[in-house]
């Protein structure tokens, strides 16, 4: 029997946990970081062995994306409520039919990390199948959130897309001005594909710039010189920052060596300094790398050479700074707290 999912009504208070869990694809992803920050998001909860609403529920979400168009800034999220069961591999069987594209992740993963993200965003239950057709949609900047029926219409949950949008839209008379610079820096910054340290391939601009501050600096795993001792500094910084970063901040370290940085030599090098979530280091395919580092001012034909600058930037306001890598750990986090204040 289909238990009737509330209608759209006062905005809930969600808090979304960073856990680890594991997209159809095999990826480690964090749920806050990677998939909900900055974001405009619709997530369900589903699991591969349902034959009740399970189908019928991600149908209604395929439509929306569909009525959506491939280039909306709204990522669906579905996260499995039987873990034990729901491989990747039996997750992307399950989605499939449902032609979910790149901005659609179907989650599993550790048990306990998958059940601290049902119990925050309201789906989990004991009993799998009576668990109810909810929608949660939100936006994850104005901390917007409804909670829809997922078997109702389509319409439904676009009105509520539409509405959580609306909350983080800026003043009609600043409106223009807004899009305006946003779409500057996606020219200018580029959606170009790079891969963190993880194998996840990221769009540089929407995925790792817009809607918070960031720090960049360019480094190569087999640098006999600062790279090292420049990655330590920044650590300290990272651990300044705090929980931050991952949240309103990200750090960004970017391959000049691209031909020989890997995703897993980039993760070793991460690990030796103890970086935490929310740094990216990026490598991929050479001629993507090369693109950004020309874009920032770092790109050189000689590794060795590279630059030790650091860039501090804030996309929104089109402010940007920068300072050697090596400043007192504290000048950075300054830098940075301070950016965009009044000049």
């Amino acid at each position: 029997m289909r238990v009737p999912a509330p209608p759209p009504s006062e905005s809930l208070q969600i808090q979304v946990p960073d856990v680890t869990l594991v997209d159809q694809h095999g990826r480690e992803v964090r749920l806050w970081s990677d998939l909900v920050r900055g974001q405009v998001v619709a997530i369900n909860f589903i699991f591969t062995r349902c034959k009740t609403i399970c189908s019928p529920m991600t149908a209604t979400l395929a439509r929306v994306r569909k009525e959506l168009g491939p280039q909306a800034p709204v990522r669906f999220i579905s996260i499995t409520l039987d873990v034990a069961h729901d491989t990747p591999g039996k997750l992307a069987r399950f989605a499939e039919p449902f032609s979910p594209g790149p901005r659609w992740s179907f989650l599993t993963g550790e048990p306990e990390q998958v059940k601290q993200a049902l119990v925050a965003l309201g789906g989990y239950t004991p009993d799998k199948e009576a668990h109810r057709p909810l929608v949660l949609v939100g936006n994850a900047t104005a901390g917007r959130w409804l909670r829809v029926d997922g078997l109702g219409s389509a319409a439904s949950i676009l009105d509520a897309i539409r509405e959580v949008r609306a909350a983080s839209a800026p003043p009609p008379e600043l409106e223009d001005a807004t899009t305006a610079r946003d779409a500057s820096a996606a020219r200018y910054f580029t959606n170009t594909e790079l891969i963190d340290q993880h194998g996840k391939p990221h769009r540089f601009y929407e995925d790792l710039i817009r809607g918070r501050k960031v720090l960049i600096n360019f480094a190569f795993t087999s640098c006999k010189g600062v790279c090292s001792p420049m990655t330590k500094h920044l650590a300290e910084v990272q651990r300044k920052l705090g929980a931050r970063v991952g949240q309103d901040i990200t750090m960004i370290t970017l391959s000049v060596d691209p031909a020989n940085d890997t995703p897993e030599s980039l993760a070793r090098f991460a690990r030796k300094f103890s970086t935490g979530p929310g740094w990216y280091f990026l490598t991929g395919a050479r001629e993507n790398v090369s693109r950004v580092l020309k874009k920032l001012g770092g790109y050189t034909e000689d590794p060795a050479a590279h630059s030790s600058v650091l860039l501090i930037g804030d996309a929104a306001t089109g402010t940007w700074v920068k300072a050697p890598a090596m400043s007192a750990a504290d000048n950075i986090v300054y830098a940075v707290e301070h950016l965009d204040d009044p000049r």
